[in-house]
């Protein structure tokens, strides 16, 4: 874990007035907390130490990751530290407008991104002097834009499983901060059946998920299926029925839940499964 950065943020209130403008990293708005009660589905631990003025949250996790909230209930890993993140918030300004690019997109498609949004941010303030003077009084490396990029999204698809941020109250998961696809979980787990295996219940591969040790990753899968669910119910109808439910996939999930020590989730679960019957 670096955070040699963040303690001269703290330290010299010059650095820390130039992160919270331009480049939107404001240390002062971590008094305020976030939005609303969140915990990480993995139980790991979250720090705020920042925050933005569109509501967004910026906390730090157990291994020094830095996660990145939105007031619109998305979140995702934006750096391995820290020091990386602060490298990627500076160096790419309007870091968020990025979010749907890749390294696949190729150098040029990257860099004309780039060229056209910190255009349109120098009609309002400037951010060349002061991303050089924040640079240089932190210690970061003048990073290109491609190799930026190449390395925000690096960081936001470790998001899940080990990262995957839960609104506490209620228990339903935050979005994908970014649109990237993710494999399903069947990919992901060692298994010898015949068939398509897109046809075989998520609870299946569930199961065999956390039988070879990858627990949230069969806990991600689980919650992402109880939210798809919740917010649409229809997915219950038995074939050829338009009022007929199947609460089966209820069922099937609280037992997963509970396989996984999730009694929170499980309990979801089960007051759905109740409340429909």
């Amino acid at each position: 874990m670096t955070d040699h950065c963040l303690r001269l943020l703290r330290q010299h209130r010059r650095l820390a007035e130039l992160a919270a403008f331009p480049f939107n990293f404001d240390l002062d708005r971590a008094a305020h907390g976030h939005l609303e009660p969140v915990r990480l589905a993995s139980g790991g631990s979250l720090e705020v130490v920042a925050g933005c003025d569109t509501g967004g949250t910026y906390f730090v996790c157990a291994d020094g990751s830095l996660l990145y909230a939105s007031s619109e209930g998305s979140a995702g890993i934006i750096g391995s530290s820290v020091d990386e993140a602060l490298e990627i918030v500076i160096g790419l300004p309007g870091w968020r407008d990025y979010l749907g690019l890749a390294p696949a997109d190729g150098e040029e498609a990257i860099l004309a991104r780039v060229a056209e949004i910190e255009d349109e941010i120098r009609e309002y303030h400037g951010i060349d002097a002061e991303r050089a003077e924040l640079r240089a009084a932190l210690g970061l490396p003048d990073r290109s834009p491609v190799d930026l990029l190449g390395r925000l999204h690096t960081a936001l698809l470790r998001t899940e499983p080990d990262f995957l941020l839960l609104n506490a109250d209620e228990d339903c998961a935050y979005d994908l901060l970014d649109p990237h696809p993710r494999p399903p979980l069947w990919e992901s787990v060692r298994h010898e059946m015949p068939g398509d295996p897109a046809g075989r219940p998520l609870t299946t591969w569930a199961r065999l998920a956390a039988d070879q040790g990858l627990t949230e990753l069969a806990r991600v899968a689980l919650i992402r299926r109880m939210d798809e669910i919740s917010m649409d119910q229809s997915q219950l109808l038995r074939p050829g029925s338009r009022k007929e439910l199947d609460l089966s996939p209820l069922r099937l999930l609280a037992e997963e839940f509970d396989r996984l020590d999730d009694p929170r989730q499980a309990e979801r679960a089960r007051s759905l499964y109740s409340a429909l019957q």
